[in-house]
Formats: C-alpha cells, structure tokens, sequence
C-alpha cells in the first residue's frame, strides 16, 4: 500500500471513527431520556403516552442499529495492521482525552445546578437526564484511564504497555490525592450544610477524574515529545 492510499485509508477510517462516536453519544442521550421519561410516569409526573413511548423505542433501535452499522470493519482492520499504527492510535488517544475531560467540565457545571434543583425538591425529566449523564461521565473519565471503556478494550494491543502502565500508576495516585482531599472537605462542609455539600459534590468527582486523566495525557504528551 502506497503513502497515498493509506491517507485516505486514515481519512475514511477517522469519518468513520466519528460518525460512530456521535451515535453513540446520541444514543445514550436518547437512553437517558427514556430512563427519565419512564421516571416522570412512574412518580405521575407526566401522562403515560403509548405513541411516546413507541417514538422513543424505535429511535433508541434506530440509533442502536446506525452505531453497528459504523463500527470497526475491514478498513479498521487493514490499518491496524500498518506499521506505525501504534504511536498514531496512542497520539489520537491522548487528544481524546484531553478533549473530554475539559469538556466535561461544562456538564459538571450544568450538573450542579440541576443538583441544587434536585434539593429544593424540584425533579423534573431534563434534571434527571442531566444527572444521569453527569454520574456516566463520572465514571468514564477514571475508565479512560484504567483502559477499561470500549475504545481501549479495542485497541488494547496499541494502548497496553509498560509504559503507559507507568504512566497509568502516577495518574490514578494524582487522581487519589485530589479526590481525597476534596471528599473531606466537602463532608465536613455538608455537617453544616448538607444541601450546600450535594450541590458541590459534583465538582469534588470531577476534579478527581480530570486530575487523573489530564496527568495521563499530560505525561503521554511529554514522553511524544521527547521522542
């Protein structure tokens, strides 16, 4: 395979690449919202609709589906198996993350008022897909880091190695010692402000998660340049 070729390669598997991640990210927002629809019926908070819930069921297939449908294929294949593979899936990785965890940062905002919603007793369906998706991020954030999500799951041939678990070992330690600190402050806080403390509470998770993945990136980043 000439140099030609394997751009475009690269191009189509890249379109590809992000025509999958909007599905999915669409899906678990459609998710998100079936699980707080489902929630505003069950309390009688909204009228059980049988055509909503068929909308939602058949786009939640639908999008379902659209993500198979752009999954890895033959050409993810052909270009894993190209020599220099590995530091490209690497660099795309560590962009990746940098990507999301300061994105995240305007969710947790959004979450944190919807939290202080949530305490004045007011739970609506949108709160409840807010807070949904907050509690996700959450968790995908230290997930990145471990290896554990989809994509690393995928490529784990490109992404494990001696180093990275290095790499892995310092993020999740910064990671911890901002948490930590955090979490005690905000539970001595909540002794006399308890309403005060939940609101805050996404903020103390979030550090915790952007701590440990921006020092992987971060440190993934250095070592790109001094090679």
């Amino acid at each position: 395979m000439d140099e030609a070729e394997q751009r475009a390669l690269e191009a189509r598997e890249a379109k590809r690449s992000t025509r999958f991640k909007i599905a999915l990210i669409v899906l678990a927002m459609v998710v998100a919202m079936d699980v707080a629809v489902i929630a505003a019926v069950l309390r009688g908070m909204a009228p059980p609709s049988p055509l909503a819930i068929i909308v939602l069921g058949v786009v939640t297939v639908g999008l379902a589906a659209l993500a198979m449908f752009h999954g890895p294929g033959n050409e993810a294949r052909r270009l894993n198996r190209m020599p220099g593979r590995r530091d490209s899936v690497q660099s795309a990785r560590t962009s990746q993350m940098l990507i999301v965890t300061l994105t995240s940062a305007v969710l947790t905002l959004v979450a944190m008022l919807h939290s202080r919603d949530i305490v004045a007793g007011e739970l609506a369906p949108s709160t409840t897909m807010i807070v949904a998706a907050f509690a996700t991020m959450a968790l995908t954030l230290p997930a990145m880091v471990m290896g554990w999500d989809g994509q690393a799951r995928a490529q784990k041939r490109f992404l494990e190695d001696e180093l990275t678990r290095v790499f892995r070992g310092r993020a999740i330690t910064t990671g911890f010692w901002v948490l930590l600190p955090g979490v005690v402050l905000v539970y001595l806080f909540g002794l006399w402000r308890p309403d005060q403390a939940v609101v805050l509470m996404p903020l103390v998770l979030w550090a915790g998660g952007a701590a440990a993945s921006l020092r992987f990136a971060l440190l993934h980043r250095a070592a790109e340049r001094d090679e």
